[in-house]
């Protein structure tokens, strides 16, 4: 088992072994996570492009709870769930391309009433290598056009765990073209490799709140 993730599990045990009654083991200490929302483009042929990072781990997820996905129109998602530490987790992917993502995403907090603070979007980030990730609670959208739009409906606040896809593999090749370009079956390998370490984080800012979550896993990646 790798060391990160390893660490990780071990970091989700000791939270079963915390006094009770503790201020770690209150409710109040972080908002509970309600959904984790991929940011993607919908359609067959954008599933194995590095945009769409975000989808294929929400994909796993829900498989590995033998899930499937269905589509629901008045917030323009595909949508399933997946079981944390026993709490249940809306998995959301929006149908309104990337670059609109914050309609869904708006949409599925004004009816849930939920806070942003409740919220997981996953996203890839070429500023991280390929299978390394960052988590994060503030800050600007970092050129990504999906939580531009995501920050623009509202979504100041939301967790964001953020999965490295890797530079331009050209510095004069247009930026577009990256991020959409599909992934190699070598990467995509290294990848799939990397989709229990990325539930474990997940795992790990449910049951621990996103600040020590965030700063167990930055420590980590770097």
């Amino acid at each position: 088992m790798p060391a990160c993730l390893s660490s990780i599990f071990s970091l989700i045990k000791n939270k079963k072994e915390d006094t009770p009654g503790t201020k770690e083991n209150t409710e109040e200490t972080h908002d509970r996570i309600r959904a984790v929302i991929g940011l993607g483009n919908p359609g067959e042929s954008y599933r194995s492009t590095r945009h769409n990072i975000g989808f294929l781990l929400l994909d796993h997820l829900a498989a590995s709870e033998g899930q499937d996905w269905k589509k629901e129109k008045r917030f323009n998602a595909e949508l399933s769930n997946y079981i944390l530490s026993g709490n249940k987790i809306l998995l959301a992917k929006p149908l309104t391309f990337m670059n609109e993502s914050g309609q869904s995403f708006s949409k599925l907090m004004r009816y849930h009433r939920w806070r942003p603070e409740s919220i997981v979007v996953v996203h890839d980030e070429i500023n991280l290598p390929l299978g390394e990730m960052k988590l994060s609670n503030r800050g600007g959208p970092g050129g990504h056009n999906g939580m531009s739009s995501i920050l623009q409906h509202g979504g100041s606040g939301v967790v964001r765990l953020r999965l490295g896809i890797g530079q331009k593999t050209h510095p004069d090749m247009d930026l577009k073209d990256h991020v959409l370009g599909h992934f190699t079956p070598e990467d995509i390998q290294q990848v799939q490799d990397k989709m229990q370490q990325w539930a474990s984080a997940l795992q790990l800012v449910v049951d621990k709140g996103t600040v020590q979550a965030m700063n167990f896993i930055n420590r980590k990646s770097n």
